[in-house]
């Protein structure tokens, strides 16, 4: 610790409902080491009520509370912050203001409460579901040994608490290799297009709420796959997209019967540790996958291997 309290800003884009959930949440259980703050990139002026009630039912402050802009804290003389989050999709693709003191960043997004249509039943279970959502991202942040863990290490932990229940879930939809958009985020990535139309290989577009967020694929060769051509397009980046997107695509190799995974790398080994891989030698790939263009051809002797059991 510091001697101080860490500020943590909640950012979405009306400040009505899942921000002020965080706040108030963070606000009571994390008294004493945290100063609690939201704020909106369009803020709508006023807190939804089913936001203050279910607060009120969990125990958690509700007084005090408003719906203001997130320029309030890029302001001179604004609180310095040490954390901040974004909880809804559309702040997070919004050009954030910049923030005194460089803090830390990352997306938790829950689906927005507020957009749930129904009786006031159906809409207070949103708020009640996403307020748990959220307290179980802010005791997972409260547990974290932020005294001793360094930056990297910290960075890697708040983006994994941002992919946790809640979510909105990515859609698979099987593409073909030709594919202009496929080809063109593949391209602006610097990865390979040059094998995408030769057999045994399945791509797919990765969707969340209708837009295409990445794209992914992989040879199956009996029951190993080897992933590739995986890519998170720009405006989506930092949201823990692709590590959901590897996970969607383990998945669904595993259902079309790959028992363990493989993939090449030269820039996102890290990435694939943290996911749970394991670092092989090239000669340790079976032979059918080691006769691939990727392991063969395309992929330099430099990149890194790793593979992971699936499973039953």
């Amino acid at each position: 610790m510091t001697g101080r309290a860490y500020n943590v800003l909640f950012l979405c884009t009306g400040n009505s409902a899942r921000s002020i959930l965080a706040e108030s949440i963070l606000k009571k259980d994390g008294a004493g080491r945290f100063n609690a703050f939201s704020a909106g990139s369009q803020p709508k002026g006023s807190v939804h009520p089913f936001a203050l009630k279910v607060l009120e039912a969990m125990n958690y402050p509700t007084d005090g509370f408003r719906s203001k802009s997130w320029d309030e804290f890029a302001a001179l003389g604004a609180p310095e912050m040490d954390f901040v989050f974004t909880v809804c999709d559309s702040a997070a693709g919004e050009a954030c203001p910049i923030w005194p003191g460089n803090p830390m960043t990352a997306h938790w997004g829950i689906e927005d409460p507020a957009a749930v249509e129904g009786s006031d039943i159906e809409r207070e279970r949103a708020f009640s579901t996403a307020a748990r959502y959220m307290r179980n991202r802010i005791h997972a942040f409260l547990n974290l040994p932020l005294a001793t863990i360094d930056r990297l290490a910290m960075q890697r932990h708040l983006r994994r608490i941002g992919t946790g229940e809640g979510v909105a879930r990515l859609t698979l939809e099987v593409i073909d290799g030709s594919d202009a958009e496929f080809q063109a985020a593949l391209v602006a990535a610097d990865l390979p297009i040059d094998d995408l139309l030769e057999p045994w290989r399945s791509f797919f577009s990765l969707s969340r709420g209708g837009t295409r967020v990445a794209f992914g694929g992989f040879e199956l060769l009996g029951d190993n796959a080897l992933l590739r051509s995986i890519v998170v397009l720009p405006a989506y980046r930092g949201r823990g997209i692709g590590e959901m997107a590897t996970e969607a695509l383990l998945e669904r190799a595993r259902l079309d019967g790959a028992r363990r995974a493989y993939l090449l790398t030269t820039t996102a080994a890290p990435f694939f540790e943290e996911l749970g891989f394991t670092r092989i030698e090239r000669a340790e790939m079976p032979e059918a996958m080691l006769a691939t263009r990727q392991a063969s051809a395309l992929c330099p002797q430099s990149a890194a291997v790793f593979e992971k059991a699936l499973g039953a």
